[in-house]
């Protein structure tokens, strides 16, 4: 899973190794530092995501518990501090933006367009 927060984008996905772990991956170590400060972070240079550590699974569960009950922002965009990552995100929000296009509602009838019901039915 991609986990986008305020201070860092995660992948998380299962351990090979150890079932009752989590491999949780970032492309910058502060990322996974900042979520999981006791963390051990190792690193594979030439790898998708360099940073990583193995993470029980009920603490990656807990965090991201935490982070959703403790958001006081009403805008995410205008949580992200990191200026490289803020604008990495920017370019997200408009690629999932242009996404969604085909399903959004017809503003003027209210009904959706012919694309929109097309994608619904499968």
């Amino acid at each position: 899973m991609w986990i986008v927060l305020s201070n860092g984008w995660l992948s998380i996905v299962s351990h090979r190794e150890y079932s009752e772990m989590l491999l949780v991956r970032a492309r910058k170590h502060a990322h996974i530092q900042y979520y999981f400060p006791r963390a051990e972070i190792y690193t594979f240079e030439d790898a998708d995501y360099p940073f990583r550590a193995d993470i029980m699974r009920i603490e990656v569960g807990e965090m991201i518990a935490n982070y959703a009950t403790d958001i006081q922002y009403d805008n995410f965009k205008d949580s992200v501090d990191e200026y490289d990552l803020a604008n990495s995100l920017v370019n997200v929000w408009h690629v999932m933006y242009d996404y969604g296009m085909p399903y959004r509602p017809n503003i003027s009838s209210g009904k959706l367009d012919r694309e929109s019901q097309k994608h619904e039915k499968n």
